[in-house]
């Protein structure tokens, strides 16, 4: 047995979200494409801002209808090895017409990088909109964190590891919304999606957001899709419940008929509020 008491064919079956779907990511990551290329063509954005020295460490910023605007950041998913901030635009206009900035950050994926180096480049684009804000026109003070799947991950540990940095910089994060993610690494290193990552067990220890809890503070919703895998319901529950026992503002929210892919197309699952 391995995790759980999973075989090793039903942990890599839990841990494939497109096994919920067909196996058919296609469609899905077309419409993301799609979405975001029309949403930069018809609203005000300025795309590839370097916040750092490395050639994907570039967001895309759409700015709010009025100045000092509360800004929304998301971080993209993709297992750490997939997709970027230009298919990741598709909820800029439910943002922006709730009256929030929106920005979508990229980062250096695997095998290129290892995850602490992403959770570290996720903080220093925080820390340069920080810096930026006067300019790009939105309050620093009321900021809105999201993250899907793997980006639910590197925003957990973000608030796990720098929130006084980012404080120290003006950055207030008032709500984190974590999206059909992952908290738990030990399942991911005992399946093919840690091919590219190679996880060592210290990283599984030290980049799992199960085990190392934020200070309270911030709101917390943990969403996920009730057609998501068995598994993935169970992580973002457990995780919900740690916050909770922990000390947080925190709800669960399971979102019926919808899965791991499009749990992102659907503009409610953005609102800090929504259930």
């Amino acid at each position: 047995m391995l995790y759980r008491g999973f075989t090793q064919a039903e942990l890599d079956q839990e841990y494939s979200p497109r096994s919920m779907i067909g196996g058919d990511l296609t469609p899905y990551l077309e419409s993301y494409a799609a979405l975001s290329a029309q949403h930069r063509a018809q609203m005000d954005v300025i795309g590839n801002i370097s916040y750092g020295d490395g050639t994907a460490q570039v967001l895309d910023f759409f700015p709010a209808r009025v100045t000092n605007a509360p800004l929304h950041v998301f971080i993209h998913g993709g297992y750490w090895q997939a997709l970027s901030q230009r298919e990741s635009a598709m909820m800029a206009p439910a943002i922006v017409e709730a009256g929030n900035a929106f920005a979508t950050l990229n980062y250096t994926l695997a095998p290129a990088a290892r995850i602490g180096h992403m959770i570290a480049e996720c903080r220093d684009a925080l820390l340069w909109l920080a810096a930026n804000a006067r300019d790009l026109g939105f309050d620093p003070s009321q900021i809105t964190l999201s993250g899907h799947s793997a980006g639910a991950q590197l925003v957990s540990m973000v608030m796990a590891t720098s929130a006084d940095a980012l404080a120290r910089s003006g950055l207030r994060v008032r709500d984190v919304i974590l999206i059909s993610g992952v908290y738990d690494l030990e399942p991911i290193s005992l399946t093919p999606v840690n091919d590219p990552l190679q996880l060592t067990p210290v990283e599984v220890h030290d980049l799992s957001p199960i085990l190392h809890l934020p200070a309270p503070g911030p709101r917390y919703r943990v969403t996920v899709g009730g057609r998501d895998t068995p598994e993935f319901i169970r992580q973002s529950r457990d995780y919900a419940e740690a916050l909770r026992k922990g000390g947080h503002s925190v709800s669960f929210d399971l979102q019926k008929g919808v899965h791991h892919f499009d749990i992102i197309l659907h503009p409610g699952t953005f609102l800090a509020g929504s259930r």
